[in-house]
């Protein structure tokens, strides 16, 4: 089957099993052409499902009012599946309710196809947030955060102006030292930004001791979050402050338990990743002069679109030599780094001429208005 065919029947299969309410995000596959993916929003009043009274503590505890009317078979599965989340972590604490069931659902049922094509992307991009984490000494659980977050799409952007896999605003890009300007922008930068984003993870756990508190934090606000443990009367846990956080935060770290399972168990649900094209390897090359992606392309054979979906943090098609050291760094399969040692002469032979930016976004994303530290915003799933 042809390239576009198995895009067409990927977009078609979007079609037929996102029949509920769900969001819809554009994306560039990794050979330039647009895809459509849709992920169904679990807003807690979909039909199917009862509306559950969050306030009432013994929810939380064991759930027993729900499991009274379920059969045993029913019963099994859910404390299976109970099982298998616990067991994900040993350091952050993840559990298993109807809440965190309604995004499983999502993810597996009506959501599926999308969760084949994250699935395939991670395989990417994990590379880059195992890295950050390990470095921060964070629970690897973190990695997927972005799925949630920018479904796994560097080029995505609210319409608040949070970018990148992380979804960081300009503010506080800046604020972890992420470079942003009319040639570059490093919110979109995997390896940069997740960098960032485990930092900034770190020190929301410092200020909460509590993994489920930061996730908020991370989402809302550490503002918000530390007002929700007032009103809470000192609670040290996201369920018990559960009530007091904003509608969107509710959600996020549900969202977020729920993607840890899915990602672990997806064959259970005989679902397998969808062929992204992104290379199983890459390396870096220093870009030592002014050069433009075209003419990288052109001289190691590459299609430019290509290059474009392994360095999206290059804003024009020309990069500037001009950070603190003088160099900046190209992303490019591990095949290629030899022909680019080899052809640097060819490479910088002409020195582009400087024209006023064009400012450009890949792919952009609706999303709700919260954002999190008052400057991020959360994508999937809300």
């Amino acid at each position: 089957m042809s390239r576009k065919r198995r895009i067409f029947s990927f977009i078609i299969g979007l079609g037929c099993v996102c029949t509920m309410q769900a969001q819809q995000q554009t994306v560039i596959d990794d050979h330039g052409k647009t895809v459509e993916v849709m992920i169904p929003d679990a807003d807690g009043a979909l039909s199917g499902y009862v509306s559950v009274d969050y306030s009432d503590d013994k929810f939380y505890a064991n759930g027993s009012s729900q499991r009274n009317n379920m059969n045993t078979d029913a019963e099994n599965g859910m404390e299976e599946i109970d099982r298998k989340i616990r067991n994900l972590s040993n350091i952050m604490s993840l559990t298993y309710n109807d809440e965190v069931k309604k995004y499983i659902d999502r993810y597996t049922k009506a959501g599926r196809q999308s969760t084949c094509y994250l699935l395939g992307r991670a395989r990417y991009y994990n590379r880059f947030f195992e890295d950050a984490l390990r470095t921060y000494g964070l629970p690897m659980e973190l990695k997927y955060l972005p799925v949630i977050e920018s479904g796994l799409n560097p080029n995505a952007t609210s319409r608040v102006g949070a970018a990148g896999l992380w979804q960081f605003m300009t503010t506080t890009g800046k604020q972890y030292n992420l470079r942003i300007d009319d040639y570059i922008e490093e919110r979109r930068d995997p390896e940069k930004s997740s960098y960032a984003a485990a930092r900034m993870l770190s020190d929301l756990y410092q200020r909460f001791g509590d993994w489920t508190l930061a996730l908020a934090a991370y989402n809302c606000g550490p503002t918000r979050v530390s007002n929700a443990i007032s009103k809470a009367g000192g609670a040290s846990d996201f369920w018990a402050v559960y009530q007091y956080l904003p509608k969107e935060t509710r959600g996020y770290v549900p969202a977020f338990i729920a993607v840890n399972y899915v990602m672990n168990y997806y064959a259970d649900y005989n679902i397998q990743p969808l062929s992204t094209g992104l290379p199983v390897r890459c390396d870096t090359v220093v870009v030592e002069k002014d050069v433009r992606l075209g003419k990288i392309a052109d001289v190691l054979g590459m299609e430019i679109a290509d290059l474009k979906i392994l360095n999206p943090q290059y804003r024009q098609d020309l990069i500037r030599a001009f950070s603190t050291d003088g160099t900046v760094k190209l992303r490019l399969p591990a095949e290629m780094i030899e022909r680019f040692n080899y052809n640097k002469e060819l490479i910088y032979q002409d020195k582009p001429s400087f024209e006023a930016p064009v400012m450009t976004v890949t792919a952009t994303t609706a999303i709700g208005s919260q954002g999190h530290t008052g400057s991020h915003q959360g994508l999937l799933m809300r």
